[in-house]
């Protein structure tokens, strides 16, 4: 009796098993031209991006967005865009979404001080600061924090921001990450 309770507790755990792993390869697979037509997509917003065509990149990075979800590039370069057109809270929400998609620390700092800039945009300096910290912790050589983020406190002010930005400065640092 033993032997046969045994046997079945072990042969509903292979099958329980089974089923999990088929059922997460199926989650994990795309259509491979879904995958190839968002990878495209993608490179083709980056080249009108790299030429400060904001709206054709947006364009191009939400068609990628739809063929692939999960495209993490096209995700972060959207925010990007969208900064860079001036929607600005369009691009606050998406960074604050796509941050947590980041494949490395690297990534992850980029987003955080990307999202800096961003709300410098929207004239909210004491929430920048808190992106640049952020940022700074993960990778203490981001160019965007380097040049925006003093890290202490500058005299008569509340927060460590060094300068004010001029309409598109801040996101070109971001084009530097495009390759």
């Amino acid at each position: 009796m033993g032997r046969l309770l045994l046997f079945m507790i072990s042969f509903f755990a292979f099958s329980c098993a089974q089923k999990t792993i088929v059922v997460k390869e199926e989650y994990d697979r795309r259509p491979p031209g879904l995958v190839i037509a968002s990878e495209n997509a993608l490179e083709n917003g980056k080249k009108q991006l790299a030429k400060w065509h904001c709206k054709q990149a947006i364009h191009e990075f939400n068609k990628a967005v739809e063929k692939d979800p999960k495209n993490f590039e096209a995700l972060y370069w959207l925010g990007v865009a969208e900064g860079m057109c001036g929607y600005y809270s369009q691009a606050y929400n998406r960074l604050i979404y796509v941050v947590r998609y980041a494949p490395d620390d690297v990534w992850k700092a980029r987003v955080y001080a990307t999202i800096g800039v961003t709300l410098l945009y929207m004239e909210k300096p004491e929430d920048a600061t808190l992106y640049f910290e952020r940022a700074k912790s993960i990778d203490p050589g981001n160019e965007l924090v380097a040049t925006y983020y003093e890290g202490e406190r500058i005299k008569g002010k509340k927060h460590g921001i060094k300068k004010k930005l001029k309409h598109g400065e801040g996101y070109e640092i971001t084009l530097r990450w495009l390759h």
